[in-house]
């Protein structure tokens, strides 16, 4: 039978409350938080079960194991996602979970892997994941004059990042469901353009942008927006 694991301990000549948190005291007193105990995590405000993270990508079908991990220090704490095989398109994979999880638990970054690092045990090594380090973005060409450089600028305001080229992802970048939504309305209120989320989830370029909403250089242009 389960049994709910005893929430309040005695210790210290006091009642404790078990959080799930980890932390340690410094000799000066301060209490520094380290993350959950458990595989729950908070970012950006949201507690985020990690269980259903990998829960909802090893829902599709071409995805054999999942792992979800926070990566980056607490300013900049994000999620990430690991498959597995090495045939996953993380684009379509990305759509896949905007029906099934709210915005802010979608991993921006989705590394497809032949395989997951196990330790000694037999285990996932979701400590080696946490630490991986992501391959130097790609596409890097520059924005075309007009409407594909004022999409790089919007994207750099959002991000806070210096102007990406035409072919580096969104996500990769640092953008997540939120900022992509965001990024949306900004495009429909100043281009009056009208850009589907769903297409932009596989497929987050600056150049793939500009062709999704149809607008072309001459246009803008013309319009003289942004």
């Amino acid at each position: 039978m389960y049994k709910r694991p005893v929430k309040f301990v005695e210790a210290a000549g006091g009642r404790w409350y078990r959080t799930g948190d980890l932390g340690r005291y410094w000799p000066d007193g301060t209490l520094e938080f380290l993350g959950r105990a458990d595989h729950q995590v908070k970012i950006r405000g949201h507690r985020i079960e990690l269980g259903e993270v990998e829960a909802a990508l090893e829902a599709y079908p071409k995805v054999g194991r999942a792992v979800a991990v926070a990566v980056g220090d607490r300013r900049q704490r994000r999620l990430a996602a690991f498959v597995t095989p090495g045939d996953v398109d993380a684009g379509e994979l990305r759509s896949f979970l905007a029906d099934r999880l709210p915005g802010y638990a979608i991993p921006p970054a989705i590394t497809v892997l032949d395989e997951l690092p196990l330790t000694a045990n037999g285990k996932i090594d979701r400590s080696a994941l946490a630490t991986e380090t992501e391959p130097p973005p790609d596409g890097d060409d520059p924005p075309r004059p007009g409407v594909e450089q004022q999409l790089a600028e919007l994207w750099a305001e959002l991000l806070e990042i210096p102007p990406p080229g035409r072919g580096q992802s969104f996500f990769a970048l640092g953008g997540d469901s939120l900022l992509a939504t965001r990024f949306a309305e900004i495009v429909r209120r100043r281009l009056g353009a009208e850009l589907s989320l769903r297409r932009f989830f596989t497929t987050p370029t600056i150049a793939d942008c500009a062709e999704a909403i149809g607008l072309t250089t001459d246009d803008t242009e013309e319009e003289g927006v942004l």
